[in-house]
Formats: C-alpha cells, structure tokens, sequence
C-alpha cells in the first residue's frame, strides 16, 4: 500500500550511513542526540495543548464570573473553528509569512475510506497559526501576589490575568508540508524557490528522523531475515521472481534477506532510493546549509520498530499476494503521484484504506501495520509539533499521508485550537 512509503526513509538513511562510513567524509553537522529542543522559558503555557492546559486551569482555580464568560467566548470559538474545518473557508492575509506567500482557503481532513470528493481535503503545504499561549495556575497566583502589594486582593486577582496578556503575543505562523518520498519535482509538481522561501523565514526545521544518523549494527534485525529463513521460501518461488523482475537494482543477496515490510517499501515506490535526492533529503539538506536548527520527531530506532511491528512471517502473505497481481503495485504508485500532484491527500488516503487487490486476511495484516505507521506515530508526534510551534516559528516535513484523517495531524491541531491555512504549491 502506498503508505508503506514512509519506509523509504530508513532505506535512503541506511544508504548514506554506509556511504558516508565507507568514504570517511564527514556528514552536515546536526543535532542526533536531541530530538527536540528544550523549549526557551517564558510565562505562556509550552507544550500544553490549549484545551489541556485550560482543563488544569478549571480544576486548579476558581473562576470568577468573567472567567465563565471567557470560557463561554472560547469554546463558542472552539465550536466555529470545527465547524469550520468541515467546510473550506477563504483565507486571510497574517502578519508574519515570507513575502510573496498567498493566503488561501483552510483544508479540511477527509474521514478515513469516506466518499471522497474532488474538492475535499487539498494542498500540501498548510500555515499553522497557534492558539494564543494558556497561562497555568501556578502562573496566575504569581501575578497576583505581585500585584497585591499597595492594593486588594480582589483587584490583584482581576488585574493579573491582564498584566500577564499584555505581555503576551499570538505566535508566528509556521508551515506543515507533506511529502512524497519518491518521483522527481516535476512529477511532484514542487516549487523548491517556494519551500526555500518558507524556510528563511522560521527558526527550526522538522522532520520525521535524522537522515544522517549512523547506521548501527543492532538495527539489523529490523530489516533483515534470518539466514535460515530467506524471503524465497516466505513467499514462494514464482512470486520471488517476480519480485526480482520488478527490482532490477537491488543485490540478489540483499533481496533474499530483506524483510517483507522493505521489499513492499520499494515496490510501491517503483525500486526508488532517492537518498539525497529525494524530497526529504533535499530539504534536510537546504535547512542544515542555511543554518536552521535540526529537530527529529523520532529516532531511526523508532521508525524501524514502526515498521517492523507486523512479523515477517504475516507480512508476507501482503508481499505474496501483491506479487501475484504486480499490476496493481504500479497502479497504485501512479495513483498516489497523481494524488500528491493534484494535493488530493483525503483521496489518496481513502484510496489507500481500500487495499485492492487484497485478501480478507491480508487486509487485516494491513490494518495493524497502519495502525503502528499512521495513528501511534501521529499521537506521538502532535504534542512535539505543539511545543514546536508555541515556541517558534517551524517548518515542519513528513510524509503526506500523515497529515489526513481523523486521527491526522490536521485534525490534531485544529482539535487544539490551531487555525490552518492551505498555502498554494
């Protein structure tokens, strides 16, 4: 399925570990033993969501009458800002983006394997705009006690949440880019001049592992096969040729001891490595040569057990029968081109959701190797990118797939208060 293309990543870092190891040249400088900064101090709530840190809020505090009347105003807000994300919106111009950045309509998410229509769910590349920051308790009783020197308790209460908003500004924007991790730009439809501009003008660049890291030994059983068990005898003799047909560049000793989850990974991106090439080097490459600080939502380690988390011996029921019906392997790699060019990424996930051409039992097999891929990744993932994005502008990079559904990245944000402006690429 054409989500297994995240698995691309591994295969395009372990290609430039061994390359870099072998030359002995040293790789760009980056940040591999901290995935995410530490958040610089300041008063405003970091890392909390705002329906989370309005929650401790309530429980902490006692809200006086205009506390209720603020809650009132901001959940009447919550409930637009969802009612608005089920329907486009026209976009309006913010302060803060790079110049000569159009303003354009929010995307919706598209619900997973829901009829899909043209207009649903479109763009790539999306303005995240953060909820103002939610101060916690902790922080309210300090104002206040610095205010009740020469006056009343009651005024210093009513006066520090004011004295704290003074303070406070709405975050700058940030941007949220799916990629594709296979096919040149044309093909991609990308304007680089358009991601570079984006890039001047944050702080932090983000993606889902570091395509740098070193690869170690005790990754290898993530991707390889037991010599006793090589993947000709998983899947059968005539579907192991076909596989050697359809990968022409890939060692006959490495093809037999790799993992059913990496052989799919290939198929589906048509025998495609990329390594530096390919849209997630490519901008890694661009944001470490221009300076920006480098964050990564996950280890290597991570991302392999992710992909490994169905075993091999299951996993290759998917293998066999796509291997049985190739034509459906391309198919699907044409369509999810054709998804990513037309910025059709509810479609594309509904289509995935579909698993032509699979059995009862290989979709289910399917069904759980998503689940570790899409749903536990993404809910890791959100409340890093909402550290992220209250403490500075980012420009965040992962896989397209993962911006869509209900359980999406998109949906995560808006669900926490995030306003979301689809930028035209």
């Amino acid at each position: 399925m054409a989500w297994l293309m995240i698995a691309l990543l591994v295969v395009m870092s372990t290609a430039n570990a061994t390359q870099h190891a072998s030359s002995g040249q040293d790789s760009i400088p980056v940040e591999p033993k901290t995935q995410i900064a530490t958040p610089r101090s300041h008063v405003a709530t970091r890392g909390i969501s705002a329906q989370a840190a309005n929650e401790a809020a309530a429980a902490q505090l006692e809200s006086t009458s205009q506390d209720k009347q603020d809650a009132q105003a901001r959940q009447v807000a919550q409930d637009a800002a969802q009612q608005a994300s089920t329907t486009p919106a026209n976009a309006t111009s913010e302060p803060g983006m790079p110049s000569g950045m159009p303003a354009s309509a929010s995307s919706p998410d598209v619900a997973v394997a829901a009829p899909v229509t043209l207009g649903a769910t479109r763009g790539v590349l999306f303005r995240i705009f953060p909820p103002m920051p939610t101060e916690l308790p902790a922080e309210l009783a300090v104002a206040e006690s610095a205010n009740v020197d020469g006056g009343s308790q009651a005024n210093a209460a009513s006066a520090a949440p004011a004295q704290i908003a003074s303070t406070l500004s709405r975050p700058q924007p940030s941007y949220l880019l799916g990629t594709i991790h296979f096919g040149s730009p044309e093909e991609q439809g990308i304007d680089y001049a358009i991601l570079e501009k984006a890039l001047a003008g944050v702080e932090t660049f983000v993606n889902e592992a570091n395509l740098d890291e070193v690869w170690k030994p005790a990754y290898d059983d993530y991707r390889w096969l037991s010599p006793e068990q090589p993947l000709s005898s998983m899947i059968g003799k005539d579907s192991y040729a076909m596989a050697r047909s359809l990968l022409p560049n890939v060692r006959a000793q490495d093809l037999v001891r790799m993992k059913p989850w990496s052989v799919l990974a290939l198929l589906e991106a048509r025998g495609e490595t990329g390594g530096d090439t390919s849209m997630d080097g490519r901008l890694q490459r661009i944001a470490s040569a221009s300076g920006k600080r480098l964050v990564h939502l996950e280890t290597l380690e991570q991302q392999l057990k992710a992909l490994d988390c169905v075993p091999a011996t299951e996993h290759a029921l998917v293998l066999d029968e796509r291997l049985r019906a190739p034509w459906i392997l391309r198919d699907e790699s044409a369509a999810a081109m054709r998804y990513y060019r037309t910025r059709n990424l509810g479609a594309w996930l509904a289509d995935i959701d579909h698993m032509y051409g699979l059995s009862y039992a290989g979709k289910a097999i399917e069904q759980r190797s998503r689940h570790c891929l899409l749903e536990e990744r993404n809910a890791r993932w959100g409340g890093q990118l909402e550290t992220l994005f209250q403490d500075g502008p980012s420009f965040v990079a992962v896989g397209a797939v993962h911006l869509v559904g209900p359980e999406g990245l998109l949906a995560v944000l808006r669900r926490d208060g995030y306003r979301i402006e689809e930028v035209p690429l």
